[in-house]
């Protein structure tokens, strides 16, 4: 009943000229509900289309929830990991578009649809706590019977060839459930405060392989496909897509103790960002898109995990100091088994992209390999990546 009173009243609002909001109505739902018409009327005109109702209605049926924050504890028998989070802003001069002529339709300069790439020059959080519990998500399923190489999803969506991508139009993050989701939501929280760990567009998962392993610990490579949303109402969504967040962790076999962890966004490219966004309600006719260049995103741990009932209260509350030498002590490990990096990081790209299973061969290369076989060469000239989420 409240949610209809607030519905009727909301649309009420656009029957009248949008610079006179009637008494009654700020009366019947108080300058709060004003201001939720006012944000989500993105083109000012006292209306709601279908378009600007949609982000709405995920808030008024709670199905989504504004940057949701989700806190978990960290138990005394758990140990504790203090992750930093590193973060130099997108250049501006990598985009193709400038950004003095990226100004939303029919509303002044103010309401730029670049606010929040702008605004965003920080990270959300400097560092954060976890307890090693909480990385349980990373290991695969069976620590007992390990396969070099072999792919498991952290998080899985399941793959059709006519599924439909996720809306555009849209500002908060979707409550998140499982473990696996909620681990990955909490590490790109540090980032910016709405992360999506579902992106839009294939391939929407992440995917973790085991690179090395010995009797006490595994060295789990992992790839993450999630994006951000920068925008709030009245602004219309902008989504900042990095082409993938990629990284290693080293972990005790039953999960409660960590070595090392680092998340990063690889910048060995030219361009490493998508960015796409509204300049209108209408998304299939106000989208634009661009691809950037960002130097820096990335998460370290500051020193392996350490056992809660050896730190005091103060310290749970406090980032374990720097220990830079842990990195070289997880270097050292002596492993039973291992691939290189660069197998592990292809086996969690064919699980993402099913055309990897293909060999691709450079320019040059490709060429010699043509003439041995005696087949031609097809060759195709792209402005971004097939294999991230960079284009």
């Amino acid at each position: 009943m409240v949610l209809f009173t607030l519905l009727c009243c909301l649309f009420i609002i656009g029957r009248h000229d949008p610079t006179q909001i009637p008494e009654e109505i700020v009366i019947n739902i108080g300058d709060d509900g004003v201001l939720l018409f006012q944000q989500h009327d993105r083109d000012n005109d006292g209306y709601l289309s279908i378009q600007e109702f949609e982000p709405l209605v995920y808030r008024l049926l709670e199905i989504n929830v504004s940057g949701p924050v989700y806190d978990v504890p960290i138990s005394t028998d758990d140990e504790m990991i203090t992750l930093k989070s590193y973060f130099i802003p997108i250049v501006k001069e990598s985009m193709s578009k400038d950004l003095n002529d990226s100004v939303s339709i029919g509303l002044l300069r103010t309401m730029n649809s670049l606010h929040g790439l702008e605004k965003w020059q920080n990270v959300n959080l400097q560092w954060m706590n976890f307890g090693a519990s909480h990385f349980s998500g990373f290991l695969p399923k069976d620590v007992d019977s390990i396969m070099l190489g072999s792919s498991y999803f952290i998080i899985n969506v399941e793959k059709g060839l006519f599924n439909a991508a996720l809306s555009s139009n849209r500002y908060y993050p979707p409550k998140v459930t499982t473990n696996e989701s909620i681990i990955v939501h909490r590490l790109l929280t540090l980032f910016h405060p709405r992360p999506f760990v579902v992106s839009r567009f294939p391939a929407q998962s992440s995917v973790a392989c085991v690179r090395a392993y010995n009797d006490k610990y595994l060295d789990i490579v992992f790839r993450i496909h999630a994006e951000f949303q920068l925008n709030e109402p009245p602004y219309h969504p902008f989504w900042f897509t990095p082409a993938q967040f990629t990284g290693n962790l080293i972990i005790s076999k039953d999960g409660k103790h960590i070595q090392y962890f680092n998340l990063y966004v690889p910048n060995n490219k030219r361009l490493n960002i998508d960015m796409e966004w509204l300049n209108g309600p209408n998304e299939s006719e106000n989208m634009e898109v661009d691809i950037g260049f960002m130097p820096l995103m990335q998460l370290n741990s500051t020193q392996s995990s350490v056992p809660v009932k050896n730190l005091e209260e103060y310290e749970l509350l406090e980032p374990l100091p720097e220990r830079p030498q842990h990195k070289t002590e997880g270097e050292n490990i002596e492993w039973m088994a291992t691939i290189d990096l660069e197998d592990a990081k292809s086996s969690l790209e064919k699980a993402l992209y099913p055309f990897k299973k293909v060999p691709y061969y450079n320019f040059t290369e490709a060429f010699k390999k043509a003439e041995d076989n005696k087949k031609l060469v097809h060759s195709i000239l792209l402005w971004g990546a097939l294999d991230d989420q960079s284009c």
